[in-house]
């Protein structure tokens, strides 16, 4: 499979974002434990959000990288395949 160095990119961002994500929606589930001493409930409405926030952009990122995925496979599909010397 052919992929231009700009595709490439794209995608490694995207999967740097998904990681990114993923880790700071983590980090935010695990602040929400209800054995934490201190339970101010304004404060873990406020995680609790940010949490989701979080979850929310990382389904974003796998969107895009699914349609950036979608596309590469479409164009590889018209471009014809090269005979092999085999």
């Amino acid at each position: 499979m052919v992929i231009d160095s700009s595709s490439f990119t794209d995608i490694a961002r995207h999967l740097h974002g998904i990681s990114e994500g993923l880790l700071d929606g983590m980090k935010k589930v695990v602040a929400l434990n209800p054995d934490a001493p201190n339970q101010d409930p304004r404060h873990l409405k406020l995680e609790w959000l940010a949490a989701v926030e979080s979850f929310v952009r990382v389904n974003q990122d796998v969107l895009t990288l699914a349609e950036l995925l979608r596309a590469l496979l479409e164009a590889n599909e018209s471009v014809p395949s090269k005979p092999s010397l085999s």
